[in-house]
């Protein structure tokens, strides 16, 4: 079999017409070129060169050879720069899932970082609870997932992404709004109170905390989206408890916000399929959001 060394050392004597010359280009002796180029015609039964007039000159077989050779290395320039294309802008189209309150706000923050790296990616970002999010990233629908809760499957990987504590949300008319202390469940008792869906993560954990403290909420309203317990706080429905991330989103809103205890700690996960390695385009969307929850964590925290 033709190796490639041979075929390297045949198109350098062809487009240099000099063994001597050759040998400069690929850092070796004229010997060595001389030798290889005679392991190669002996190979394919061909003579590929003759010396006339003291001149190398292509055989008329060496010159077909050669256009054949420079097919093949056409080839692999074609093959360079694919994988170029692959390690500046990836495969083309990412597909993230994620639950609401990322959805909303840290989610197309890490999507604007990303498309700075990525401009010509497509990307694909579809909406669900925390399981939906992990099954169909299981399933490869998704590329990443970002997720309130993790559930066992052996399809997936996760990692922590950021923790933040809840805080209570209260419409600037409403009296808790002037507390200049953290909010209690005790200070919500009596209040019409704004949950998240049955199904969400979060409301179970919050739920929790409230029962350890004798719930006496007033449970008026819920949505699967904190988006609109945020405005319906601004008009006043009643309280809630939420991401931060997702309630500092809404400050142009008639919304205080405010410390609450017992912490209450909102997980954000992100999930990918743990059967292949993770893609370029997912491994750099993961390192954006890292970047978004990171800055949004240090803004909190100097606040």
């Amino acid at each position: 079999m033709l190796n490639f060394r041979q075929i390297e050392t045949f198109r350098a004597v062809m487009l240099t017409r000099s063994m001597t010359q050759a040998a400069k280009d690929l850092n070796t002796t004229q010997p060595n070129v001389s030798r290889v180029i005679a392991q190669l015609e002996s190979r394919i039964g061909l003579r590929l060169f003759e010396r006339i007039a003291g001149k190398l000159i292509p055989t008329r077989e060496g010159e077909v050879f050669f256009r054949d050779v420079e097919l093949t290395f056409a080839g692999l320039r074609s093959l360079e720069r694919s994988a170029a294309t692959l390690r500046t802008r990836g495969t083309g189209h990412l597909r993230i899932s994620a639950v609401p309150s990322p959805a909303l706000v840290t989610v197309p923050e890490a999507i604007r970082l990303f498309a700075e790296k990525f401009p010509d990616v497509t990307v694909s970002l579809h909406v669900a609870d925390s399981i939906t999010v992990c099954q169909w990233t299981a399933a490869g629908y998704s590329d990443i997932g970002v997720a309130s809760d993790i559930f066992s499957n052996p399809g997936i990987g996760h990692h922590v992404a950021s923790k933040s504590l809840g805080v209570c949300i209260v419409s600037t008319k409403h009296p808790l709004a002037t507390k200049r202390r953290p909010l209690t469940p005790k200070d919500l008792a009596g209040e019409r109170f704004l949950s998240l869906s049955p199904n969400d993560a979060m409301r179970k954990v919050i739920d929790a905390v409230f029962a350890a403290a004798g719930d006496q909420r007033r449970l008026s309203y819920e949505s699967h989206f904190a988006a609109a317990i945020c405005h319906m706080v601004d008009l006043n429905l009643g309280v809630s408890i939420a991401n931060p991330d997702v309630a500092d989103s809404f400050r142009s809103l008639n919304i205080a916000i405010k410390p609450f205890a017992p912490d209450i700690v909102f997980s954000t996960y992100l999930v990918y399929p743990s059967g292949n390695p993770l893609s370029l385009l997912a491994k750099t969307f993961c390192e954006c959001y890292q970047t978004v929850a990171t800055r949004r964590r240090l803004l909190r925290d100097s606040a």
